[in-house]
């Protein structure tokens, strides 16, 4: 029995190899065209004493392409309270800076570059006008198979117009019945659980089900100096150690999606609903001495979704993938106290003043639609070609029920932006030691909406104006296996388009910037990574990488102020030049023990000779201010398998992140350059014990264990010691 049916499944893999040679390389079972020509060949005689099928997991073949693209598998991370954001805080330049606690505003900075710098995707799709409810910071690791770093150049596929790279979030897609349900409870009254279920029918439907959510007071203690109302001065020379009182932050999301799998006419055709809900107080502005007491907003989205995706439509190699989503978003922005409050929560009727900062009882829609087409066509086993299109629109419109004069006139006007990349890219794969891409890129975008003319930012006027902007983009990418060595490098001329909230502001904390211009940039990179495995027992992975980049019209977010009132904005900087290195290291024995460590290194400096209307800029070959220049973080794992029970098991890990302090304020200003954001050096510990083979697990966190004093943005602290527990129950048949 046992060799009949060695001959039944060597005759598949020889049936599989005559019509689809391709897919019997890849599979293993190797049938040459010899033995096909030998007229005394039986396949019927063919017996084979062992298959070994030999895959390379999705996670090894991003990191071996030709981009220098980290992808990081997170199912070992199933277990931890992290959202997605925090998932990638391990990985070699990046930083994770947030302005406090759950739910608070967060820049995600690679190599320097933040912001909208860098685009987020999730299975391809732009994450862009998906509204507060779900973005990286509160999603749950849970929902993500991995996530793909993109460091600088970024594949034609993805249709981006960023120039510091792109974050893919890769959900989970499986075929069987599934549930993954988890809840979690810690400090500051914080409360998260998700819910991912779904079925597929053995005639192909598809039902799946996410539901999250995030709950907390985030009445951490901070340190500040408290403003004596009666008098309405600040000692700065006495700073209180207070707790935050208004500051809390839930988020409810539900994504339902149905389809059909695995059918002649598509792999994939999936239709899907998304609606979630946001409420936010807002404690203090852009800087930490301003305090509010009653300040908040709240926001809804709808948003539906379309995935069709087939491959070798028509005809072998051909590859199509077609998204389309419309989203809508409605923000309500609430001020109009007429108290005025200092960090003791102590308040003063603000007798003739509505508004804690600018009256504001308004709410605005935004909508945004967005159509992603890519076309793989694979040639034969050494040339492909890709083709890829993103079409992005954006509109919003502004109700508003205040009628005082403080309200700007261009809050009313219409705010319009249309966004088209197209590309187009040719692969060439020589051999297995190495490959090779070249790529273009055009960009196009229309922009219609207020402009200050006036010159005059405590008596801004405003006027309706019409902007288009196209450009040309190009760029190679290579790598080649030696031994154990991998070289990747590659180069881009890319372009990034100022977004909807850099352009029109967020109608709140952030004024638009209408007159910006799109940023252009030459990126270089070269990496080398070596990675040995030895008797199966010690496994060692270095990469090191050198980037290059040239930008002009930098765009950077600045505070500015009008009306004594702080805000956010963007201005373009000029010519910036950024060289950057960064390294990792990782070290595992057996599934015992795993431990890592990574440095980033970045000298952002402006590079602007001489500014507008001055005969030399003040700063030039400075850093740029407030970004983080040199960061490093290191972490260790120890697993116990089988521990207490067979099939249960326990593991331990230590990470800690040190920052080296940076300049808040440019360092050629004199004593304000002096200024500096102080060293920081956090420890993080957890405990996770997993039973019954992963279906039962619990884990305990501490954030922060040392309880340093914590800043990421200007002057705003970060939650100090926090603790977590976490229950997740998965079930997979």
């Amino acid at each position: 029995m046992m060799i009949f049916g060695r001959k039944i499944s060597g005759l598949i893999f020889l049936l599989m190899g005559v019509f689809n040679p391709l897919y019997a390389q890849q599979s293993g079972a190797v049938v040459s065209s010899d033995s096909l020509a030998n007229k005394e060949y039986d396949p019927w005689k063919l017996e084979l004493n062992e298959v070994v099928i030999k895959a390379k997991s999705a996670v090894q073949r991003v990191n071996e392409s030709a981009f220098n693209v980290v992808a990081i598998d997170t199912k070992a991370l199933h277990n931890s309270t992290s959202d997605l954001a925090h998932a990638m805080a391990t990985v070699s330049g990046v930083k994770i800076r947030e302005s406090g606690g759950l739910g608070s505003d967060l820049q995600f900075s690679l190599n320097g570059f933040s912001g909208r710098h860098i685009k987020f995707f999730m299975d391809g799709v732009p994450m862009e006008g998906m509204g507060s409810s779900f973005q990286i910071n509160n999603i749950p690791v849970n929902m993500a198979e991995r996530i793909e770093i993109y460091k600088g150049v970024v594949p034609v596929g993805f249709g981006s117009d960023a120039i510091g790279g792109a974050v893919n979030i890769v959900s989970n897609q499986r075929k069987k019945t599934f549930v993954d349900a988890s809840y979690s409870y810690g400090s500051f009254h914080t409360h998260r659980s998700s819910v991912n279920a779904g079925h597929t029918t053995k005639n192909g439907w598809m039902f799946e089900l996410n539901a999250f959510q995030n709950y907390s007071d985030n009445n951490y203690w901070i340190d500040n100096a408290v403003k004596d109302l009666e008098t309405g001065q600040i000692n700065t020379d006495k700073i209180e150690h207070i707790q935050r009182f208004h500051n809390t932050y839930h988020n409810e999301t539900v994504i339902a999606k149905v389809g059909l799998v695995n059918k002649k006419f598509a792999d994939r055709l999936i239709v899907g609903i998304n609606a979630g809900q946001t409420y936010k107080e807002l404690q203090n502005g852009v800087r930490q001495d301003v305090v509010f007491g009653q300040k908040h907003n709240k926001g809804q989205t709808l948003m539906s979704s379309l995935v069709y995706k087939k491959r070798n439509l028509f005809v072998t190699g051909l590859d199509v993938n077609l998204t389309a989503n419309y989203n809508k978003n409605i923000t309500q922005n609430i001020d109009t106290a007429t108290y005025e409050y200092n960090w003791r929560g102590e308040s003063i009727y603000n007798k003739g003043k509505i508004g804690e900062q600018t009256y504001r009882d308004s709410e605005y829609e935004n909508k945004n639609r967005n159509t992603t087409f890519t076309a793989n066509y694979r040639i034969n086993e050494h040339h492909s070609f890709t083709f890829n299109d993103v079409l992005t629109s954006f509109d919003r419109n502004t109700r508003s029920t205040a009628t005082d004069a403080s309200v700007v006139s261009s809050d009313t006007m219409p705010k319009i932006s249309r966004k088209n990349v197209f590309g187009f890219a040719y692969k060439w794969n020589y051999d297995k030691k190495w490959n090779f891409s070249a790529f273009v890129k055009h960009y196009l975008q229309y922009n219609r909406g207020p402009k200050d003319i006036s010159g005059d930012t405590s008596h801004p006027g405003y006027a309706i104006f019409d902007e288009t902007f196209t450009a040309l983009g190009y760029g190679l990418a290579g790598t080649y296996f030696w031994q154990d060595f991998q070289l990747k490098l590659s180069y881009e001329k890319a372009y990034r388009l100022p977004s909807d909230d850099e352009l029109f502001g967020d109608e709140e904390l952030e004024r638009g910037s209408a007159g910006l211009k799109a940023e252009n940039s030459d990126n270089y990179n070269l990496t080398v990574s070596y990675s040995k495995a030895i008797d199966n027992t010690h496994f060692i992975f270095v990469d090191a990488g050198f980037m290059l980049r040239n930008t002009k019209e930098y765009i950077r977010r600045v505070t500015d102020s009008y009306s004594n009132k702080y805000y956010a904005t963007h201005i373009n900087h000029g010519y910036v030049r950024n060289i950057g290195f960064n390294a990792e290291a990782r070290y595992s024995y057996k599934n015992l023990l795993l431990a890592g460590v990574n440095v980033t290194s970045q000298n952002i400096r402006d590079n602007e000779k001489q500014t507008l209307g001055t005969s030399g800029s003040s700063t030039y070959k400075a850093r740029i201010p407030n970004i983080p220049y040199f960061f490093t973080n290191s972490y260790v794992s120890v697993f116990w398998n089988n521990f207490l029970k067979k099939k249960n098991n326990l593991s331990f890990t230590y990470n800690n992140n040190y920052i080296h302090e940076f300049p808040l304020y440019s360092e050629n200003h004199g004593a304000r350059g002096k200024i500096r954001i102080p060293n920081q050096f956090s420890h993080d510990v957890s405990l996770t014990y997993s039973m019954d083979k992963g279906r039962y697990n619990i884990a305990v966190e501490c954030k922060n264990l040392t309880d340093e004093r914590l800043y990421d943005n200007f002057s705003l602290q970060k939650p100090g010691r926090a603790f977590y527990a976490k229950f997740r129950y998965f079930f997979s048949k």
